[in-house]
């Protein structure tokens, strides 16, 4: 059946484009109060109870209204509206509407919205094509049992059910039973190959992934990138030989290096025969692409492939000892190597040849001055076997520490006093946290007291490392001191400097039922600051077992209404990220996103960003910026509100990096590559439209000096 004269589908996919699709602006120009009041709702969370959906759907020709609402609740996502929208349905006589109103519902992520759509969908086969399509969004592996029981007799319908795995994947749903249905419609059925791919190499389920090979194959020659990736990654899942082979092939006649970097993750998750001849051919192609590819990125993962296939092998093996030779002469002072192609090779060295690497780690961490490489040794020796080492690398460390304040004397009179040291103690600590468990009461104890000293030091990563530890059941007679130390070092933390350190004192209190930092949580719960009155509500729920958020007084929200700025967002359309790299042009979504949009440019005209530098980045996924002190859990002391909406996360995208729903602050990540598990997650405002080569070239380090503003490229 031709989709195309399916009114049921055709009502759904226009509903979609009308909310969804960005291109045209759905401001008008100046807001309206009605716009104004639904924007408003949506940022401070307040569901519309008064809204008629039977007027907005009646009159779902005003495209800006009608857009604003669905996104509204999109973001809102009040399940008590979904028995006002169920009951406009049954109420409801015109089909098309009762279309629409099964499209709103599946907007809300609820059981009762999920419920109502199986119970249909089991009550009318007509609706069958819709259901399927709007499960996409809100579907559960409940609803996924049931749709594989649903006779699907039309095309269209076995169309919807591979798009139905896809939007399923996407959240890691799936089911070997499913895979069987759609290898039993795959001759029938009209699909898209490449979300299809997608979904087996997300799911991971092997004997799915068996079912398709031939598929696979196939579409592993494909001339869409991102399909012969998700190819080969799933190919590599069998853990065969005959794969190996094939993704060696591939890698070889491979140029866009995303894809090079899915082949080599997936070459280093084999464990191969130690004894095959595949393994000196694997190591040969893996070696040269970690020294000589072009691409950072796939020199980095080529490393970490050699460290997973040799972890733990015989280092006697001749193999291993060539990969030794390698990293011992790129690792050698003065080698025009990337600093990060360096510090993973030192990771991968250790991972190998663990104790026997130590005199070799030393030399390496007292012959250079780069603390980004000293801070990669001081890391690796976390894979030794005997933890005792941490006795001489901390006589190095601070051996180390002492000659760098000779030469840049500490002024502030700070616990860390540089970034440089602050990155060798994070390592350090790491280092121990890998470590203690293997020791002796009397070593482990000493390795508390330093994790305690460093708690206190007020760097977020090296307060998070250590509280995170010492958390940990092997401290656990200890952890009344601890705690009650906490209690002293509490007193010298102040908003909203050191926020982030103070929030996690107190989630550590609450895991730890502290009884002692009762009197200071109660205090807190007055706090103006709302993350930190929460935090200290939960944590006393978990010592005391009562609920004290009725207690709370400060907003729980921060909001920015500022129409006219809002109104003039068109004339700062397309920014201009200038890196260390070259120039990276975005064009904003402030249609899709207005407050996060706003908040960019707001902070990016205040200077904000300036000179500060992506301190993640993850080939073939994302680089990460936006964060002044470069660690990646600094922000600008308050949280905007997610705007979710399911346009695509395609490659070079532009979103907000956060730690759940509404924790957005100032940093952002942009996409290698296509990221469908993000769509819906996280907020999306851009799109990069040129110096797409520069991203690609971005390291950690790598610098943001300035960003404006233009209303045109």
């Amino acid at each position: 059946m031709s989709r195309k004269n399916n009114p049921i589908l055709s009502a759904t996919k226009t509903l979609i484009l009308i909310a969804f699709i960005a291109g045209s602006t759905i401001f008008s120009q100046p807001l309206t109060d009605e716009e104004k009041k639904i924007l408003e709702m949506q940022d401070k969370r307040i569901p519309n109870y008064d809204i008629s959906w039977v007027d907005v759907i009646e009159n779902r020709n005003n495209i800006v209204n009608y857009t604003k609402n669905i996104l509204a609740l999109y973001n809102v996502n009040d399940s008590h509206l979904t028995k006002k929208i169920i009951n406009e349905f049954n109420v409801s006589k015109n089909e098309d509407r009762r279309i629409q109103y099964l499209v709103v519902l599946s907007i809300i992520d609820s059981d009762l919205s999920r419920n109502f759509l199986l119970d249909l969908l089991r009550a009318n086969e007509k609706y069958c094509e819709i259901i399927l399509a709007l499960l996409q969004n809100i579907g559960d592996e409940k609803c996924l049992e049931q749709v594989i029981q649903q006779k699907m007799t039309r095309g269209a319908e076995r169309s919807e059910f591979f798009n139905l795995l896809y939007g399923f994947s996407t959240r890691r749903i799936g089911s070997l039973e499913a895979y069987e249905k759609a290898n039993q419609l795959l001759d029938s059925t009209s699909y898209n190959s490449k979300t299809f791919i997608y979904s087996l190499n997300r799911n991971s389920i092997k004997p799915a992934i068996d079912l398709f090979t031939n598929l696979l194959v196939k579409e592993a020659a494909s001339n869409d990138y991102a399909t012969r990736m998700w190819s080969l990654s799933a190919l590599g899942k069998q853990q065969d030989t005959s794969s190996i082979e094939f993704l060696l092939d591939a890698l070889a006649n491979e140029n866009d290096w995303r894809v090079k970097v899915n082949i080599v993750n997936a070459l280093g998750n084999y464990k191969i025969d130690m004894n095959s001849p595949l393994l000196e051919q694997t190591v040969n192609v893996l070696v040269d692409h970690a020294v000589k590819d072009p691409s950072v990125h796939v020199s980095i993962v080529s490393w970490q492939a050699l460290g997973k296939i040799f972890g733990g092998a015989d280092t006697r093996n001749p193999l291993v000892r060539k990969i030794q030779q390698e990293i011992l002469f790129i690792t050698t002072p003065g080698k025009a190597y990337d600093w990060q192609i360096k510090a993973e090779a030192i990771r991968t060295y250790a991972k190998i040849f663990k104790d026997e690497a130590k005199s070799d780690l030393f030399a390496m961490f007292n012959g250079t001055d780069n603390y980004d490489i000293k801070s990669a040794v001081v890391g690796a020796f976390g894979s030794f076997d005997d933890p005792l080492v941490y006795k001489e690398l901390r006589e190095n460390v601070s051996n180390d520490v002492m000659k760098y304040n000779e030469l840049y004397p500490n002024k502030d009179g700070s616990m860390i006093g540089s970034n440089d040291l602050a990155k060798m103690y994070r390592a350090f600590v790491s280092a121990l946290t890998e470590l203690d468990d293997k020791m002796d009461m009397e070593n482990r104890n000493i390795i508390r007291l330093i994790l305690s000293e460093f708690a206190s030091s007020k760097d977020a990563p090296l307060t998070d490392i250590c509280l995170t530890n010492l958390q940990d059941s092997i401290y656990l007679e200890y952890r009344a001191e601890t705690c009650q130390i906490m209690t002293f070092d509490w007193q010298s933390l102040a908003l909203p400097k050191d926020k982030d350190v103070m929030l996690m004192y107190i989630e550590a209190w609450g895991n730890m039922k502290f009884e002692g930092a009762k009197e200071i949580l109660t205090a807190n719960l007055k706090s103006s600051d709302y993350d930190i009155a929460k935090a200290s509500s939960d944590a006393l729920e978990k010592i005391t077992g009562e609920d004290k958020s009725d207690v709370i007084t400060a907003p729980k929200y921060r909001t920015d209404f500022d129409w006219a700025f809002l109104e003039k967002l068109e004339q700062k359309k397309f920014a201009t990220l200038k890196t260390s790299q070259g120039n990276i042009i975005i064009e904003l979504e402030e249609s899709i996103a207005p407050f996060t949009v706003q908040n960019f440019v707001k902070l990016s005209e205040k200077g904000y960003y300036n000179n500060t530098i992506f301190h993640r980045v993850v080939p073939n996924f994302v680089i990460q910026g936006g964060d002044p002190t470069g660690t990646g859990y600094g922000g600008p002391g308050y949280s905007i509100r997610s705007e979710f909406s399911p346009l695509p996360f395609a490659e070079y995208t532009v979103g907000m990096a956060s730690s759940g729903k509404d924790t957005e602050g100032s940093q952002f990540f942009i996409t290698h590559s296509p990221q469908p598990h993000l769509d819906g997650r996280y907020t999306m405002f851009g799109r990069v439209v040129d110096g797409f080569d520069v991203v690609d070239k971005i390291q950690i380090g790598d610098a943001i000096e300035t960003i404006t503003f233009s209303a045109s490229r």
